[in-house]
C-alpha cells in the first residue's frame, strides 16, 4: 500500500495521516511516560512492556486480517480463555499428560478450529460477522467454563513456560520474538502471497472481487483461520507467561487487539491496514494502560479511556477517508 498520496499537480507529496498518527502518539506517549517516571526507559520496564504486548499484538494482527475484508472477530477474546483451558487440560489430564507437543498442537488447531467455525458461519451461512462471532463469543465463554469444571489448570515446572517467560540473553522476552515471527509472517502474507492481495480486494470492494474470479468465500474462511490461530498463539503467550489455564484469562484482550488494529490505521470499513501500524497501536495501548496506571486511574475508568480511544480513532479514520474521496 502507498505511503505517501500526491496532490495538486506540482503540489507537495502529502504524508499519510493514517500512518503517520501512530508514530506521533507513540513518541508523545513515550515521553510522557518518562517524565512521570524517571526509570520508565530502564531495561526491566522495557523487557516488561515488550512482554505485555506479545499477547495484544498477536491478537490485533489476526483481527487486522479480518477488519481488512471488512468482518469482525468478538470471539477473539474468550476464544482465548477456551483455547488455554483446553490446553491445559491435555497437559495435565489427558493421555498425552506432560506433552508439551500436544499442548502446542492443541493451541494451534483449537485456535484453526475456532477460525475455521467463524468462517464457515459467515462465508457459507452468509450470517453477519457481527452476529456470528458474538454468538461463538459467548459459546467459547461457556466452554472456558466447561473444560476442566471451571477451575484454574496450574502448569507449574512445565517446559511450555519459557514461551512465556524465557528470555533470550538474559534480556529478549521469547515471547516477543514470538510475535516478531507473527509480524513477519503477516507482513509476506498480506504482500507476497493470492490471500493477502484478496483480503485486500475483499475489504474494497466484495462485489467487485467476486466479478473479477476471486473465490470469496474460500478466502473468507481463510481469513478467520489466520484470525483463529492467532488468537491460538496468544493464548499460549499468555498460559505459559502466568503459568496457568483459567477461564478468566482473556481479560481486556480483546477490547486492546480492536483498538491497537483502529490506532494503528486499519480502517473499520475495510480494504486498508498494515502490520506495522497493528504493531505500534498495540505497544501505544499498553502504553496508555500504563500511563493510567502511573496516575491511579482506577481500572474501570481505563476500559472506558480505551472505548473513547477507539471511538476517536474510527472517526479519525471515517474524517481523513472521507477528505481522500
Amino acid at each position: 500500500m502507498e505511503t505517501v498520496r500526491a496532490g495538486k499537480p506540482g503540489g507537495r507529496v502529502k504524508p499519510d495521516l493514517q500512518r503517520v498518527m501512530p508514530v506521533v502518539i507513540l513518541a508523545v506517549l513515550l515521553l510522557a511516560l518518562s517524565l512521570l517516571n524517571r526509570d520508565f526507559l530502564s531495561l526491566q520496564t522495557l523487557v516488561n512492556l515488550m512482554q505485555q504486548v506479545s499477547a495484544v499484538g498477536v491478537v490485533a494482527i489476526g483481527a487486522m486480517f479480518v477488519i481488512i475484508t471488512g468482518g469482525i472477530d468478538f470471539s477473539a477474546g474468550y476464544g482465548l480463555a477456551m483455547i488455554g483451558m483446553a490446553a491445559g487440560v491435555v497437559y495435565a489430564q489427558s493421555p498425552f499428560q506432560g506433552s508439551v507437543a500436544a499442548m502446542v498442537v492443541t493451541f494451534l488447531g483449537m485456535g484453526a478450529l475456532l477460525g475455521l467455525v467463524n468462517g464457515l458461519l459467515i462465508a457459507a451461512l452468509d450470517i453477519l460477522p457481527f452476529i456470528a462471532t458474538l454468538a461463538m463469543m459467548s459459546l467459547a465463554q461457556g466452554m472456558s467454563l466447561m473444560i476442566g469444571g471451571g477451575t484454574m489448570v496450574m502448569l507449574t515446572d512445565s517446559p511450555i513456560l519459557a514461551v512465556g517467560q524465557g528470555k533470550i540473553g538474559g534480556v529478549l522476552p521469547v515471547s516477543f520474538v514470538v510475535l516478531l515471527a507473527v509480524c513477519l509472517t503477516a507482513s509476506v502474507i498480506l504482500h507476497r502471497t493470492k490471500l493477502g492481495v484478496y483480503t485486500y480486494a475483499l475489504g474494497g470492494n466484495e462485489d467487485a472481487a467476486w466479478y473479477s474470479g476471486i473465490h470469496v468465500k474460500r478466502y473468507k474462511i481463510l481469513v478467520y483461520v489466520v484470525a483463529g490461530i492467532c488468537t491460538g498463539i496468544a493464548s499460549m503467550l499468555t498460559v505459559s507467561r502466568i503459568a496457568m489455564a483459567t477461564p478468566s484469562i482473556s481479560g481486556t484482550t480483546l477490547t486492546d487487539a480492536i483498538a491497537a488494529t483502529c490506532i494503528g490505521g486499519t480502517s473499520m470499513s475495510g480494504g486498508r491496514g498494515n502490520v506495522l501500524g497493528t504493531c505500534i497501536g498495540a505497544v501505544i495501548i499498553v502504553l496508555i494502560s500504563t500511563a493510567l496506571t502511573y496516575l491511579q486511574i482506577p481500572a474501570e475508568m481505563q476500559e472506558v479511556f480505551k472505548g473513547a480511544v477507539i471511538l476517536l480513532a474510527v472517526a479519525f479514520d471515517a474524517v481523513v477517508s472521507r477528505k481522500k474521496q
